[in-house]
């Protein structure tokens, strides 16, 4: 009795380490979705370029440019994510998610807007509109799991790096759309 007692301890033991393993993903800073069987899928990834675009008479708007249409990672609209960060870093400033929209064969995500009746040095439109509320809950130290509220079926999101409007340049976008 003994002997069957603590073989059925060790594999529940093992099982439990095996899934608390698989809800931590490998690499810091890179979102995963988490699947209801408590793996960890990843995002479509890709190295974005900020670009600038002016329209005559109606303005300036900044935006990260993404390969193609649609994401390859469809996800539904209660879906859930994982990200590993430094310890003592509030994963809030790590990243946002917000809507892409399309252009043609790609994606952009606004970063900023500015009207060309702004003047010289006025502030530009907020594109915050576009953003999800994200609500984090602590699986363990720098392991957090992310609930995004509000994702709209049929439109394509992306986890931003939250320094990409204020360094420019290129940064890493995950993305995924919702069915």
């Amino acid at each position: 009795m003994k002997k069957i007692f603590l073989t059925l301890l060790t594999v529940v033991f093992a099982l439990g380490t095996t899934f608390a393993q698989t809800q931590i993903p490998d690499f810091k800073n890179s979102p995963m979705l988490l699947k209801s069987d408590g793996s960890l899928e990843k995002l479509e990834k890709q190295s974005s370029e900020l670009k600038t675009k002016a329209v005559p008479y109606v303005g300036v708007t900044r935006f990260i440019s993404i390969l193609g249409s649609k994401s390859p990672v469809r996800v539904k609209a209660n879906a859930q994510f994982i990200i590993k960060v430094d310890a003592d870093t509030d994963p809030e400033t790590v990243f946002y998610v917000q809507a892409s929209k399309g252009a043609g064969k790609n994606r952009e995500i606004d970063m900023e807007k500015m009207s060309a009746w702004a003047g010289y040095g006025a502030k530009g439109k907020s594109v915050k509109k576009d953003q999800v509320a994200l609500s984090f809950e602590k699986v363990s130290d720098g392991v957090y799991k992310i609930t995004p509220t509000g994702l709209k079926p049929g439109t394509e999101y992306g986890f931003v790096n939250a320094t990409q409007g204020a360094s420019g340049g290129q940064s890493t976008v995950f993305l995924f759309g919702v069915d």
